[in-house]
C-alpha cells in the first residue's frame, strides 16, 4: 500500500471508529424521517380554530345595503369557528371587548361593502371589510375571508341581473390544466419535494464533510503533527489522502442510511397494511370537515377528486428515474465534495486555529449558498436558461442537476458536459489548493490573508 493509500486508511478508520459516526449512522436516517414527519404530523392535528366575530356595518344603517346573508357565508368549519350573535353591534365596542383575545379575531364589514349608502363615494360597492386580531391571524385566514366576501359580491350582482342558477353554477366553475408529459399525469410538486429534497441532502454532506477536512488540517497544524508527517510524505499526498478517506467514510455512512432508511420503510409499510388505514378515505373526510359538502354531486366530485390526486402523486413517484438519481447523486456529491474538500483543506491551512477560518471559508461555502437561495426559480423553470447555466458551472452544478433531474428534459450530452466540466473544475482547483496547502501548513505564528494566499500559489516547488 502506498502513502497515500496509508493516509486514506487513516483519515477512514480514525472517522468510522468515533462514538459520533457510529451513533449518526442509525441516527440519521430517523432524524431525516423526523423532519419530514414531525411537521406534517403537527399540522394535522386537532387544534381549536380561529373565532370569528362578524359584525356587518350596513345594519345600523337604513341607507345601506346589507352586506350578506350571514348564515350562509360564514359557516363553521375545520378552522373557522364564526360568532353572528353581534352583527348590528357597534364594531368598535366589539373590539375593544376582544382586544386581549390571542384566538379571536372580529370581522367588520364597511357600511358600504355592497354601496347605496348616504355618501356620493358610498353609492358604488366599497368591497372592503377589516379583520382586528391580537396576534397575526395569517394569510390563509385572510385569503378565506377575501374568496367568501367576493363570491358574496359576484352572487349579490348575478341576481341583480336576474341572471339564472344554473348559468351562476356554470360560471362558477373553474378550468384546470393537466401536466401531461411523456403520456402520463404529472405532479410538479412531487418532483419539486424530490429534487429539493436531494438538493439539500448534497448541500449537507458537502458541507459537512468538507468542515471536517478543514477542521482535521487545523487541528493537525496547531498541534504541529504536521511537521512530523510531512517529514514522510508530500503536502499533496497528505491532503488528497484526507479527502479521499473523508469521502469514503461518507460514501459508507450514506450506505448505511439507505440500508435503514430502506428497513425502516418496510417496517412502516408492514405496520400500516396492517391497520388498513384508507388514506384516501381520510384524507376526503379532512376535506369534507374543512369545506362542507351537503350534496351527492359535491361528494362524488371530492372523491374523484382525491382519488384521482392520489393516483397521481403515485405515478409520478414511480415516474422519476430512481436509478438514475442515485448514481447522479453518488458522482456529483463524490466530484463535488472533492472539489470543496480541496478548498477547505486549503482554508485550514492557511489559518491557526478554528477560529480564524471563518473569513475564509465562508466565499467558499458561497457560491452553494446562492444555488440553494435560487433553488426555488429552478424548480419554476427547471428546463429554463437559469436552471441550464446553474447546472453546468461547477460550483453549483452539484445542487442544481439534483434539483431538474426528477423533472426530466436533461440530456446525456448535458449530464454528460456537467461532470465532465465539474471533473476539470476539480483538478484546477486542487491543483491550486495543493500549492497553498504545502506552504500554509507549515506557516505559524502568522495569520493568512487573500493577498498572501495569492503569493502561495505561484512559489515554485
Amino acid at each position: 500500500m502506498g502513502k497515500i493509500g496509508l493516509i486514506i486508511q487513516r483519515e477512514f478508520m480514525s472517522r468510522v471508529r468515533t462514538r459520533t459516526y457510529m451513533v449518526m449512522c442509525l441516527l440519521g436516517p430517523i432524524l431525516f424521517a423526523a423532519l419530514l414527519v414531525v411537521p406534517a404530523f403537527v399540522a394535522g392535528m386537532p387544534k381549536a380554530p380561529r373565532k370569528i366575530i362578524v359584525v356587518d356595518g350596513a345594519m345600523r344603517s337604513d341607507k345601506c345595503y346589507p352586506a350578506v346573508n350571514h348564515a350562509v357565508v360564514f359557516k363553521d368549519s375545520l378552522n373557522f369557528d364564526f360568532d353572528l350573535r353581534y352583527l348590528g353591534e357597534d364594531h368598535e365596542v366589539i373590539e375593544k371587548r376582544y382586544r386581549d383575545s390571542a384566538d379571536c379575531s372580529v370581522l367588520f364589514i364597511l357600511p358600504n361593502f355592497m354601496g347605496a349608502c348616504d355618501t356620493l363615494e358610498g353609492s358604488s360597492p366599497g368591497l372592503k371589510a377589516e379583520l382586528y386580531s391580537k396576534d397575526e391571524p395569517g394569510a390563509v385566514t385572510l385569503a378565506y375571508l377575501e374568496r367568501q366576501l367576493t363570491n358574496v359580491y359576484r352572487q349579490a350582482i348575478y341576481e341583480t341581473d336576474s341572471v339564472p342558477m344554473d348559468v351562476i353554477e356554470k360560471a362558477k366553475k373553474e378550468a384546470t390544466v393537466s401536466n401531461v408529459v411523456k403520456g402520463k399525469v404529472s405532479k410538479s410538486e412531487v418532483k419539486m419535494m424530490v429534487g429539493f429534497g436531494f438538493g439539500i441532502l448534497i448541500y449537507m454532506y458537502i458541507l459537512l464533510f468538507g468542515n471536517q477536512v478543514m477542521r482535521s488540517v487545523v487541528e493537525e497544524k496547531s498541534t504541529r503533527i504536521v511537521e512530523v508527517i510531512v517529514s514522510s510524505v508530500r503536502p499533496f499526498q497528505l491532503m488528497m489522502g484526507k479527502i479521499i478517506g473523508t469521502a469514503l467514510a461518507g460514501i459508507l455512512q450514506f450506505l448505511i442510511w439507505m440500508l435503514v432508511s430502506f428497513a425502516l420503510v418496510t417496517v412502516l409499510s408492514s405496520a400500516i397494511n396492517d391497520k388498513r388505514t384508507d388514506y384516501s378515505e381520510l384524507m376526503k373526510a379532512k376535506m369534507n370537515t374543512a369545506i362542507p359538502i351537503q350534496d351527492e354531486g359535491g361528494s362524488k366530485m371530492l372523491d374523484s377528486f382525491v382519488t384521482d390526486e392520489t393516483q397521481n402523486a403515485m405515478e409520478t413517484i414511480l415516474s422519476i428515474p430512481w436509478g438514475n438519481m442515485l448514481l447522479a447523486f453518488v458522482l456529483y456529491f463524490l466530484l463535488g465534495y472533492l472539489m470543496y474538500a480541496a478548498m477547505f483543506a486549503a482554508v485550514g491551512s492557511a489559518v491557526d486555529s478554528e477560529a480564524d477560518t471563518q473569513q475564509f471559508s465562508l466565499p467558499v461555502t458561497i457560491p452553494l449558498i446562492i444555488t440553494i437561495s435560487m433553488a426555488s426559480a429552478m424548480m419554476l423553470d427547471p428546463n429554463g436558461s437559469l436552471a441550464k447555466w446553474m447546472s453546468q458551472i461547477p460550483f453549483s452544478s452539484p445542487v442544481a442537476m439534483l434539483i431538474r433531474i426528477p423533472y426530466g428534459g436533461v440530456s446525456t450530452m448535458e449530464l454528460i458536459s456537467s461532470l465532465l466540466i465539474l471533473a476539470l473544475s476539480f483538478l484546477g482547483v486542487t491543483y491550486l489548493a495543493a500549492k497553498i496547502y504545502r506552504v500554509g501548513i507549515l506557516m505559524n505564528g502568522k495569520k493568512g490573508s487573500w493577498k498572501e494566499l495569492g503569493k502561495w500559489m505561484f512559489y515554485k516547488d
